[in-house]
This record gives C-alpha cells, sequence and structure tokens, in this order.
C-alpha cells in the first residue's frame, strides 16, 4: 500500500508575490512529503499567459502539477487550489489553504470578505505605481500580527518579481473570484487556516468553511510569523490522513490480550495508580465511571475509594468486559463507545480514564461527549499516552521504512485545545516522562503485543513484519542502547484532571 503522505506536496503563493513569500516554511513540510514551490505565471521564474482566466490557470495548473499530490495554497494560491481540487478531484491528495477566502471581495450575499471601494483603490494604486502599491501591501498583510515590525522588514527585503501586466491580471482574477460553488466538488481532505488578526481575510470567513483553524495573534501570513502553530495544525492534518485508527481492530486487539493484560501492563497501572492519588474529591456518592476500563482493574480501586458510588465500567471492547464481569460478577459493567456514549447527559460526577481515550480519532468530539455527560462541577481524570511515546522505535521503524509501524498520539496542546473548545474552563493537564528498560526489542514489541498496545493504524498492511524488516529494526535500535546493556523504551505521559465549572 503507498504511503500517501510520502506524495508530492505543492504550494502556491498568493497575489504580489511569487515563491519566496514561503521563506523557510518549506523545511516544516518535508517530514510528510517531498515540498515544491510553483510559481504563479509571471511571477518569479514563471512566464506570463496571455489569457489570466480562472478557466485557463486552471489549464495552466494541470500541465503543471503532478498527479495525486497534495496542494498547500496561500490566499489567491489557495482560491485556485480549490478551484483546481473541484475540477481535478483525481489529481488532489488533499488540500490546505491559509488565509484563503471564499471570496476576496464582499458582495451582496457574502459580507466577510474586503469592502468592493476598497479593493476598486488598491487596483488603481497598483495601475499608477505597483511599487508604492506593494509596499502598502506588506504593511496590509503585517497589520496586526504579533510579528508587525519584523515582517514588514522581512517582506520589503524579499524582492520578488512580479510582471505587471501579470499582477494586473491576477490581482483582477482575486477580485472575481468566487469559490462557494465548487466546495462541494471538492472530494478531497481539507484543511483552512486563518489569523486571528489578518487585515485582508477577515477571521469571520472560518466560519463559512468546515475544518477551519485560526491561528492566534497572527495576520495574512501566519506561516511567517506563528510556524510553530502553523506547522502542527499541518502536521496534524498529515498525520490523520497517513494514520487512522481502526477500533474494531483496536477493540479485538484489547479482547485478545484480556487473559495476559494485568500480568505484563505494569506501566500502565502504575500510572492509573498515581492517577488515582490525585484525586482530591473527599467523597463522591453518586455516579462514577472508568472510561476504557479493561479487565475492571481500576474500576474495583475506584469503587473501593468511593464505596457509596455506583462505579460503571466502561469500554468499547467485548472480549475486556466479558473478563471483567467474570473476574467482578459484582460490578456494573457497560459496553460503549467513548465519542459515543450510552448515558444520560449530565449523569456523571467523576469520570476516571487510564491509557483509554487516546484511541479515539475525534478529540473534538470526544471532549464534546465528556462535557454532555459530565454533571456540573464533576471531575475528569485521564492519563493518556503523548506524542513522544515510544520516539526510539518510531526513529529505528524509520530507517528501515516509510510505514506508519507505531501508533500516533495527540500532543498536550491538542488535548488543551478539544477541552476547551467543549466548554470545559478548568483544564489542568501536564506531561511527564518515563522511561522503561527492556533486554531487547522483541520484548519491548511482545508486550507492546500482550497489552493491545501494538499497532492498529486501519491503514497499515494485513500481513506481519517480516524477518528482514525485524532484523534491520533491530539493528537500527541499536543505538539507543544504554551503557548497562538495557533498551530504553520513552513514554510522554500527559495526565492531569478536567472540570466542568458552572456556567
Amino acid at each position: 500500500m503507498p504511503d500517501k503522505c510520502r506524495q508530492p506536496i505543492v504550494m502556491i503563493h498568493g497575489w504580489g508575490a511569487d515563491s519566496r513569500i514561503w521563506g523557510s516554511f518549506k523545511q516544516s513540510l518535508k517530514a510528510y512529503g517531498e515540498a515544491h514551490t510553483l510559481d504563479l505565471p509571471g511571477c518569479g521564474d514563471s512566464a506570463p499567459l496571455e489569457d489570466f482566466s480562472e478557466a485557463n490557470l486552471l489549464r495552466w495548473m494541470a500541465s503543471s502539477l503532478p498527479d495525486n499530490c497534495y496542494l498547500v495554497g496561500l490566499s489567491l494560491g489557495g482560491m485556485l487550489c480549490r478551484a483546481f481540487a473541484a475540477q481535478y478531484p483525481e489529481r488532489v491528495a488533499g488540500l490546505i489553504t491559509i488565509s484563503s477566502n471564499l471570496q476576496f471581495v464582499a458582495s451582496e450575499d457574502y459580507s466577510d470578505a474586503m469592502a468592493g471601494d476598497d479593493f476598486k483603490n488598491f487596483l488603481t494604486s497598483w495601475t499608477q505605481d505597483s511599487q508604492v502599491c506593494l509596499k502598502r501591501f506588506a504593511g496590509l498583510q503585517s497589520q496586526g500580527d504579533s510579528q508587525q515590525r519584523q515582517l514588514i522588514r522581512l517582506l520589503r527585503g524579499m524582492e520578488s518579481h512580479i510582471d505587471s501586466v501579470a499582477g494586473t491580471e491576477l490581482l483582477a482574477l482575486l477580485g472575481r473570484m468566487d469559490n462557494r460553488f465548487c466546495m462541494a466538488k471538492i472530494q478531497c481532505p481539507s484543511l483552512n487556516l486563518f489569523g486571528q488578526v489578518d487585515a485582508l481575510v477577515p477571521v469571520a470567513a472560518a466560519e463559512n468553511m468546515a475544518d477551519s483553524v485560526i491561528i492566534p495573534a497572527a495576520g495574512h501570513l501566519p506561516h511567517l510569523t506563528a510556524t510553530d502553530a502553523v506547522a502542527e495544525k499541518i502536521g496534524h492534518f498529515f498525520n490523520s490522513q497517513r494514520y487512522r485508527l481502526d477500533k474494531e481492530k483496536v477493540a479485538e486487539s484489547f479482547g485478545r490480550a484480556a487473559q495476559r493484560y494485568d500480568a505484563v501492563a505494569q506501566l500502565q497501572h502504575r500510572i492509573g495508580e498515581q492517577l488515582l492519588r490525585s484525586i482530591s474529591l473527599a467523597d463522591c456518592s453518586q455516579s462514577i465511571i472508568d472510561l476504557g476500563c479493561g479487565t475492571g482493574y481500576h474500576s474495583v480501586q475506584l469503587q473501593a475509594r468511593f464505596p457509596n458510588a455506583k462505579v460503571t465500567g466502561v469500554d468499547i471492547s467485548a472480549g475486556m468486559l466479558a473478563y471483567a464481569q467474570a473476574r467482578y460478577p459484582a460490578g456494573h459493567w457497560l459496553r460503549s463507545d467513548a465519542e459515543n456514549l450510552d448515558l444520560a447527559s449530565a449523569s456523571q460526577h467523576l469520570i476516571f480514564s487510564n491509557f483509554a481515550l487516546q484511541w479515539c480519532d475525534d478529540l473534538t468530539r470526544l471532549a464534546t461527549e465528556l462535557y454532555r455527560v459530565l454533571a456540573m462541577q464533576g471531575q475528569l481524570f485521564i492519563a493518556v499516552p503523548g506524542p513522544d511515546t515510544l520516539v526510539e522505535l518510531r526513529a529505528a521503524w524509520a530507517e528501515v521504512d516509510d510505514g506508519v509501524h507505531v501508533n500516533r498520539f495527540a500532543s498536550l496542546q491538542h488535548w488543551q485545545t478539544a477541552f476547551a473548545q467543549a466548554g470545559f474552563t478548568t483544564v489542568n493537564l501536564q506531561t511527564s516522562v518515563v522511561t522503561e528498560q527492556h533486554q531487547s526489542v522483541r520484548e519491548l514489541l511482545l508486550e507492546l503485543k500482550n497489552v493491545g498496545a501494538h499497532n492498529n493504524n486501519a491503514g497499515k498492511a494485513n500481513h506481519l513484519t517480516g524477518k528482514r524488516q525485524l532484523k534491520a529494526l533491530y539493528n537500527a535500535y541499536e543505538q539507543f542502547r544504554l551503557p548497562d546493556g538495557t533498551l530504553p523504551a520513552t513514554w510522554e505521559i500527559i495526565s492531569g484532571y478536567i472540570v466542568k465549572d458552572l456556567a
């Protein structure tokens, strides 16, 4: 199976610039594929066209772009990329736009854009004195940005090449393009990034598009001034395409591991017990769920801690729940998906979840669901692995092939953002690092398998890794061997509590 995120990435700039506008941001995409920049006609090294109509520009893109590529478009470049993805859906694997409105100029039925009179004045300014106009444009692109002064200096030192006729034609095209009618035809995954204080594309435009993300304190060029934030959002987008959890595989995997899970899940149990001790409630005499309860190990501990409460163990794995019920027949058990819980709204006063919520694909949906089932002033205690978990194993596999062999985990920021967007105002999460030591890579892989936590990527090959690959993996992992002869395995732990405060 081809690795989708190793397909070409093509970056297309906006009006008033050439590919220099990307700066060093191209390097931020190298982890996801070979990135290329494409100059629009009449800009940079690209020859102008006789016909700058939208239809002809799309034909020009069709002749210039590789098949099945990812497109990253800035402003006008993003609008053209949207139109291309709608007209040539088989050519585009994924679409990312930065500061790209559906319409750059407002109309009677679309107000979240630049005023028509302002655009006309800008077009007149370009035709009268293009250099003065570009200086003004640098100011508008920088306006409001947290790094406004530095950005203006950067832009004015770029010396982008723009043919005067092409500049006029592309500016006129920017004024008349309308992406609203092509959105329904776009079939590929999309991400739309907006600067919170963009002076050219109002942030309200983000509400008109699905899959939109706002970059705080950034203007029209967030990739230059909020590079880390933009790179993280784009990285999450690429990883979501490359790596998708198969929940049925997750449930089956843990079901198969039920009989041996408690004997080998020493790290998981240790983290869970620390989390349980951190619960500050003196008493909880109402409803508690152990979400992702597995074998019921912590459900029993919660019941002992809060004897007057009803503790329900909830898990997606029928095999795990069958084991828990057989071992603890007095307990309460429920098979349910954390992203769609079969529980009444505001019914739970405490949710405990240890090493389980990382198996959810949509953190925003998950957080919203947890907010729904929690009672007011209810508390959620979680522990999940973070993105630096098993970094050694991931690095070793990267020397073997480009496949996805290690599960991916969301960052602390992703968790914080998801809970905040769901309505939680008290989000107290932190990270810590635990290093486990193993005698061999085989021992590590066997442990991951025995706790059901081996690779559950929906897109991975259906056959087991071959002997040649494993031998290469063992050799690659040797670079991490410690002086005492053991091999380290890093676990980043994100843990803490979240409270549903009174409105």
